[in-house]
């Protein structure tokens, strides 16, 4: 009876020890020895392995680019909101009382954030300044440059345009004016052109995105069948599925990786390289804008959707092939 419930308890004992705590353990070390063991297949076949990692940082590198420049574009786009204006020109002979008529009716406008008034005086002075045509003007008679406002509509409206036609509607109501010039057409044209190119990153990365499956696949697939004696064996010890799977799930996963880090270093030197030309031209147009590139959230982001597309790859790989292969 002593040894009977000696040997109850030693068996307690080692229940004890492989119960959840030892399993996860035991989990831990396999995944652990998997993962090494998945870059040491890789590292055997650089040349392979270099190769795939090179198409998908090419695949990964281009959408990822154009979303940038598309994204450089709208900061661009924003930085010269506040430049945009309406310019309101006025009967040369109007008075200065229907001039002030004028201006308390464009300062009325909801939709007008500012009003600045430039008199004929005031034009010819800048024009004489800044033009170097300031000796041939006094051969002229007459002034003829006729009163202008400056208008800053709100910032709502600057890059709306079923805002900004109706704007202008009411302007040309206004008595005595005679033309209104919009300034911010440019900039309205840029923002349809950067939301045309959203929509053509968003299906070029889709498309890409695919064909980074089928690249993880079609090397993952290779693999399957240089290792099918391997598989084999695996599953006449009793090796299951899941089991069988892990290692290729990995690899495939680590090829991912390594190409989204070689589509980070991609887009990090090239915008690099750019930044430089960018900023002086941008200081030719006085703009402090800078070209920004991905920055260490977006390159973490890049390789997280590296190794997903791998993993999935991979996944998608091994689930159709793995069943075709069965111990005789």
């Amino acid at each position: 009876m002593a040894q009977s419930s000696n040997a109850k308890g030693r068996r307690g004992a080692v229940e004890a020890k492989t119960g959840l705590l030892g399993r996860i353990r035991a989990a831990f070390g396999h995944h652990s020895h998997t993962f090494q063991d998945s870059l040491k297949r890789l590292a055997k076949d650089p040349l392979q392995t270099l190769m795939t990692a090179s198409v998908i940082a090419i695949a990964l590198s281009l959408p990822a680019s154009l979303f940038l420049a598309v994204d450089n574009a709208r900061q661009f786009e924003n930085s010269f909101e506040s430049f945009s204006q309406i310019t309101v020109y006025v009967d040369n002979n109007a008075s200065q009382k229907q001039i002030s008529y004028i201006e308390s009716q464009l300062r009325d406008i909801v939709e007008v954030a500012s009003v600045i008034y430039i008199s004929p005086d005031q034009a010819l002075q800048e024009f004489t300044h800044n033009s170097g045509f300031g000796s041939a003007l006094k051969y002229l008679e007459s002034n003829p440059l006729p009163p202008v406002f400056i208008i800053e509509p709100m910032a709502n409206v600057v890059l709306e345009t079923n805002q900004v036609q109706p704007l202008l509607a009411k302007i040309s109501q206004i008595a005595e004016v005679e033309d209104t010039q919009i300034d911010m057409l440019w900039l309205q044209r840029l923002r349809s052109l950067t939301q045309i190119g959203q929509k053509i990153v968003f299906a070029l990365g889709f498309v890409l995105a695919l064909g980074v499956l089928v690249i993880v696949g079609n090397s993952i697939r290779l693999t399957i069948h240089g290792r099918r004696e391997e598989i084999i064996v695996v599953k006449l010890v009793g090796g299951t599925d899941a089991y069988v799977r892990r290692p290729f799930l990995y690899s495939g996963m680590l090829m991912g990786l390594i190409g989204a880090m070689g589509a980070a270093l991609i887009i990090v030197v090239g915008f690099w390289w750019l930044g430089g030309s960018v900023a002086q031209l941008s200081e030719l147009y006085s703009s402090q804008f800078r070209l920004h590139s991905l920055g260490v959230q977006g390159c973490l982001v890049l390789i997280a959707v590296g190794a997903s597309l791998g993993l999935s790859g991979s996944w998608l790989a091994v689930t159709r092939h793995l069943k075709n292969i069965k111990p005789r």
